[in-house]
């Protein structure tokens, strides 16, 4: 799904999603190893026979503001953090109460800064009956200055591993080592044909090689966080949204 939509009242995202990967939770990217470079292969056919789960998803980006240069001058648009609260918890509006009663059973976020610790809203939203899609930021990938991953030819490894391995620390995982029930997907990259580079997918075969070795190199830097986190139990679903 490769909707931008931001508001609460936007249309529920239905997907179905079947089966259930030993390894990873559900259908999705899977790993072939967890010791070396990263293979990503898609589940499907009989691998994603064993189940089928119905996805209402709600995507939520709550700026609180009208105008494209208001919003230009928030600190930040992490919508988990405790700061914004007073939009998605009970002391305020409670917008994940509101989403749950639409009928969404998901909600998506965009924005992550891991120096934020996400306890709080992951705990609310399983509270309310919520799983949570949330993804990296683009602060790593081009927004980093200096030293995003368009500096390094594309490879973005040495940029997604520390925030990674911070969003562990904040909330992702449990004392236990395990995730976060709530969290059931986790965006590598949003929208990479857009950006990683620019027109990725329009401009000779450059472009897509490019795109693909920044998903590949982040998801890379990822896996190799979660093996020195010695993160156990059934593990996140890792995936790549395109516009």
């Amino acid at each position: 799904v490769g909707d931008e939509s931001v508001s609460t009242s936007a249309g529920l995202v239905a997907m179905a999603v079947r089966g259930a990967n030993p390894t990873r939770g559900s259908c999705g990217l899977r790993r072939a190893s967890r010791d070396s470079r990263v293979l990503a292969v898609l589940a499907t056919g009989a691998s994603c026979a064993h189940a089928e789960l119905l996805l209402k998803g709600v995507s939520y980006g709550p700026t609180p503001l009208k105008t494209q240069e208001g919003a230009s001058s928030l600190p930040q648009d992490d919508w988990m953090a405790d700061d914004a609260a007073q939009m998605w918890g009970p002391a305020g509006r409670f917008d994940l109460r509101v989403i749950r009663s639409h009928g969404a059973n998901m909600v998506r976020l965009y924005g992550n800064n891991p120096d934020n610790d996400h306890t709080n809203f992951l705990d609310t939203a399983w509270g309310e009956g919520l799983r949570v899609a949330a993804g990296m930021s683009d602060y790593a990938y081009y927004q980093m200055h200096p030293g995003s991953c368009q500096s390094t030819d594309f490879d973005c490894f040495s940029q997604v591993k520390p925030l990674y391995q911070k969003n562990l620390q904040t909330g992702f995982l449990t004392p236990d080592r395990t995730y976060h029930p709530a969290l059931l997907y986790m965006n590598i990259l949003n929208e990479p044909d857009l950006k990683m580079p620019a027109g990725a997918v329009n401009n000779g075969p450059e472009g897509p090689i490019k795109m693909c070795r920044a998903i590949l190199s982040a998801m890379d830097a990822m896996l190799d966080a979660e093996r020195e986190a010695n993160v156990a139990g059934p593990l996140l679903n890792f995936t790549a949204t395109f516009s």
